[in-house]
């Protein structure tokens, strides 16, 4: 039987705004240059002088610019949003494959270029830098104009107005703060040298001290204060993010009385970056070395940052000075969000404190079993309304995450054996730890990472009310967004991370059931569990 040709119904192409291909070249960009800045680092860098050491230092700052400089005007450009609708008038261009061919033969070159740009011997460096720079502009260019024709992309820019010259002022101003911050570093570490002194010598009299190298020295103990522990770092952060919670809850504030948040926070965490290097004196002078150097060392910043950020957000939320009235809309959402997000919350922090205490291997592990357990148990009737019903696709989507989970791990991590920590225990023990470490795997985490990202974050980039939002209303940014966020949180494995996160939030989406991405989450970590303890993958742990 012939069918009439106007009753065929042909499915338009895939039209994508200039927006949206712009953020497709900066995420291939972005990649591409992390894969390749690691050819470039295998070379000695710090013994780099004349001409390499000033190409080098140059490529460091004008990279940091353009990172500054398109930062900038993205804000720039969704602040003015009468230009918002502009750059989408070329989403009809037609996307160029051969162009998109071009850059990938340019990219060749370019990464071999990369491997011998600041090694000695060869071809002269002159001619080194003037090809290696050729070929990555070259390929920069090829992919833009594979996105879409050049003519395209000026009548977009020329549509923006004046913003391109506006966006230099942030930019440079935050090359200039990043400039200050450095000079302000041997300062700073001085500073915190005297303060972690004075903390300290209370509880440790015999402390000594040598102000020249900014050391501190017991009996059993001895610590550098370097410029890294001046405690600038926790400053930026802090500065980061009191910033981004004004401007996010800017309705929220009577200014400029909230901008007093800015210096109490700097202050706050400059001193607790102080305590926390006196605590650390005093835990390694009383025999404690290696959870010193090791636990305390890496986790006590994150947990000080922690605690100054809450401290700081509980504050001014509950200051009448700073805070406008809570509207009754908000009141009800609190119980919500806590019920939310205080299971994960308890098992980061418990993490964190367990770290703290450990010498390189965790053996309070269950401590986040428990903590995980206790604060479901006392939101439990907080959960009534959630839908808890799964089918077989939960358990489908998780065995194909595990896929992907496990594949990548095969390349992006090392494999490693029991740790000795845990083998020397004894057996009731050993197995005693393991069965809460499974147990967490496969019960508490994916409860609680669930209820996080995909029942809380996912629709609260939809709007404040989000425990009114079904979750098949959730949009494909607010996904993505959310499963970045979960690949962040893996670390090392954040690429099957943003995979995992991705299919779990699909598949909530699809079904409208939390309980269907809780069982793919469990039965991922069931299978990673399976994989740990019959073969030995304990890396993966």
């Amino acid at each position: 039987m012939n069918t009439p040709l106007s009753d065929i119904k042909i499915r338009p192409p895939l039209r994508l705004g200039l927006p949206a291909r712009l953020g497709i070249i900066i995420a291939l960009l972005s990649v591409e240059t992390l894969l390749i800045s690691g050819l470039v680092q295998d070379a000695s860098l710090d013994s780099l002088l004349g001409a390499p050491k000033l190409v080098h230092d140059a490529q460091h700052w004008v990279f940091r610019f353009i990172v500054a400089y398109c930062g900038s005007f993205a804000v720039l450009l969704y602040l003015r949003s009468a230009n918002r609708v502009a750059p989408l008038a070329g989403s009809d261009a037609p996307m160029r494959v051969q162009w998109l061919g071009v850059h990938c033969l340019l990219i060749i070159p370019f990464a071999l270029l990369s491997t011998i740009l600041y090694r000695e011997g060869g071809l002269p460096f002159a001619v080194l830098a003037i090809a290696w720079h050729t070929c990555g502009i070259a390929a920069a260019l090829a992919l833009l104009a594979a996105a879409a024709p050049f003519p395209v992309w000026r009548s977009a820019l020329r549509a923006t107005g004046k913003l391109p010259v506006y966006a230099l002022l942030p930019a440079g101003g935050a090359l200039l703060a990043f400039k200050l911050s450095q000079m302000l570093w041997i300062p700073a570490a001085k500073l915190t040298f005297r303060l972690v002194e004075l903390f300290a010598r209370p509880f440790s009299p015999a402390l000594r001290s040598d102000a020249a190298t900014l050391t501190l020295i017991t009996d059993h103990f001895e610590v550098q204060i370097s410029q890294v522990c001046s405690g600038l770092e926790g400053v930026g952060l802090m500065l980061a993010f009191c910033m981004a919670w004004l401007w996010y809850f800017r309705r929220d504030y009577i200014f400029p009385r909230a901008l007093l948040i800015l210096p109490v926070a700097v202050v706050l965490i400059f001193l607790l970056n102080a305590v926390r290097i006196a605590a650390l004196v005093l835990i390694g002078d009383a025999g404690y070395q290696q959870i010193a150097t090791v636990g305390f060392h890496s986790q006590a910043g994150w947990i000080a940052f922690n605690l100054a950020a809450f401290g700081v957000a509980f504050f001014a939320g509950h200051s009448a000075w700073m805070s406008r009235s809570v509207r009754r809309s908000e009141a009800r959402e609190q119980p919500a969000t806590a019920a939310y997000l205080m299971p994960l919350l308890a098992i980061l922090a418990s993490g964190m404190i367990v770290h703290a205490l450990s010498a390189g291997f965790d053996l309070l592990y269950p401590l986040r079993l428990i903590c995980a357990a206790i604060v479901l148990w006392a939101y439990r009737r907080q959960y009534q309304n959630v839908d808890w019903n799964f089918s077989w696709r939960g358990v489908s989507v998780g065995v194909l995450v595990f896929g992907v989970w496990a594949g990548c791990a095969h390349f992006m991590t090392t494999p490693a054996p029991m740790p000795g920590d845990l083998s020397n225990l004894s057996t009731p023990l050993r197995g005693a730890w393991i069965v809460c470490r499974a147990a967490a795997a496969i019960i508490t985490v994916p409860i609680a990472e669930e209820l996080a990202y995909r029942g809380y974050l996912m629709r609260r980039f939809l709007g404040r009310d989000f425990d009114a939002i079904p979750l098949r209303r959730v949009t494909w940014p607010a996904l993505a967004g959310s499963a970045v966020a979960f690949g962040v949180m893996h670390g090392s494995l954040w690429f099957p991370g943003i995979v995992a996160g991705l299919a779990y939030g699909v598949l909530a989406v699809k079904t409208g059931k939390i309980g269907e991405s809780v069982v793919a989450h469990a039965a991922t970590n069931t299978l990673v569990a399976s994989q740990v303890l019959l073969f030995g993958q304990w890396q993966l742990w």
